[in-house]
Order: structure tokens, then sequence, then C-alpha cells
């Protein structure tokens, strides 16, 4: 689905990121219909990314199916796809796990998934796009 390595990089590069996801110590699975991702954060830093085996709990688990996710990460996400909690309502997303995470750093949730549709779009020959998708809009 997408270069996690990277997402991680730009992540923590990306300042609205770190600063919504400041304090927030989880485990975040991302379930791409049988392919699972774990995200692993520290006060708000992501600290790794690695295939998701299960077995082991997350604090909150976002999936869909891979159809689904392609719709979410388009360039210009048709409507209700712009936004996870539109996506859960109305499309094949779901969110679980503890509330708590999801409320308290749903704007966290939101940006790393912009980050995701950015990175899912870049075009490799742009430095431009490159350069904005490491430096963050808000560095």
């Amino acid at each position: 689905m997408l270069d996690w390595e990277r997402l991680k990089e730009i992540a923590n590069a990306d300042g609205e990121f770190r600063l919504q996801a400041r304090f927030w110590n989880a485990t975040l699975k991302i379930a791409n219909g049988p392919d699972a991702t774990r995200i692993a954060l520290r006060d708000g830093e992501i600290t790794a990314v690695e295939p998701w085996f299960g077995g082991i709990g997350s604090d909150l688990a976002i999936s869909a199916p891979p159809a689904q996710w392609d719709a979410l990460l388009a360039p210009v996400p048709k409507p209700f796809y712009q936004d996870l909690h539109a996506a859960t309502v109305h499309h094949g997303f779901t969110a679980a796990g503890n509330r708590t995470h999801y409320c308290a750093y749903y704007p966290a949730v939101r940006r790393l998934i912009e980050l995701m549709r950015e990175l899912n779009n870049a075009d490799e020959t742009s430095p431009q796009t490159n350069e904005r998708a490491v430096a963050g809009r808000n560095r």
C-alpha cells in the first residue's frame, strides 16, 4: 500500500502531525484488507512501523478493504472519502479500539491520513512534491 518507513519520516518531520499527536502513546493498526501494519507512537513520535501479524492488541485499529483505501487515498477523494469519520459512516471503514485515543487524537489520525494520501500520490519525478512531503507544511 505505502512505503511505511517513508511515512514515518514524513510524519515525524510534519509540524502539524507532531502538534496534534503530542503526548500520544499508542499502538495503531492500519489494516488494508488482509495486510496490516503496526505503528508505534511514543510522545507523538512514530517510533516503529512494521508488519502486523496479529496476536497483539492495539489501542486503535483502522481497517477497510483495499478498494476503500484506494478511494480514501485518491488525489481528490470522492464525497465521504475526504475524512476517516465520514468513510466509517458511509463506506467500508472501521475504527475500533480505545475511543479515548480515537477522540483525543483524531486530528493526528486525520493528519496522518492526509500524509498517507500525499505519499500515495507523490510524483517521483517532482522534487517539489517530495520536498513538501518531507518538510511538512507547518515546519
